[in-house]
């Protein structure tokens, strides 16, 4: 389950500092609105393994990497920063790799949606994504068995 604070306040990645440590929620900023979700259900631990080792032979031959639960940061200023459950960094990006999180959108994106995430992974992430600069954005939604690809220019 996702929950969107709503304020005036717009959220910077800075602020996720002043927030509780709580081992099952996840913060997450998109568009200085912060998302707060609890920890998914099992299943979908279970196809984030499937699915990053379905990937990684392939990705690691072509000297990239395959990333589970990276947090993404563009800035301590910016009002985005959000932890997808896959991403795919190739080797014209592996620069933004370097550091705690990634500083960057990631070539491929991956989430898998829970039944909380609907609004947040097919709206707003995916407009987020669209406009960071990622190449493709994937949801792969276990519950109605579907996968569906996004590709931006």
């Amino acid at each position: 389950m996702q929950t969107s604070v709503v304020s005036g306040y717009r959220w910077k990645s800075k602020d996720l500092d002043r927030l509780p440590d709580e081992p099952f929620l996840t913060y997450e900023i998109i568009d200085g609105e912060l998302i707060v979700s609890r920890q998914p259900h099992l299943r979908h631990g279970v196809i984030i393994a499937a699915v990053s080792q379905l990937f990684r032979p392939t990705v690691k031959a072509l000297g990239g990497l395959v990333i589970v639960e990276p947090g993404i940061v563009w800035s301590d200023e910016a009002e985005d920063n959000v932890a997808p459950d896959i991403a795919i960094v190739l080797p014209d990006r592996l620069h933004l790799a370097t550091g705690r999180t990634l500083s960057g959108s990631s070539n491929i994106v991956m989430e898998i949606v829970s039944q909380g995430s609907i609004e947040v992974d097919y709206i707003k992430k995916r407009d987020l994504y669209a406009r960071t600069g990622a190449q493709e954005y994937w949801i792969i939604d276990w519950q109605r068995k579907v996968v569906q690809v996004w590709t931006f220019t």
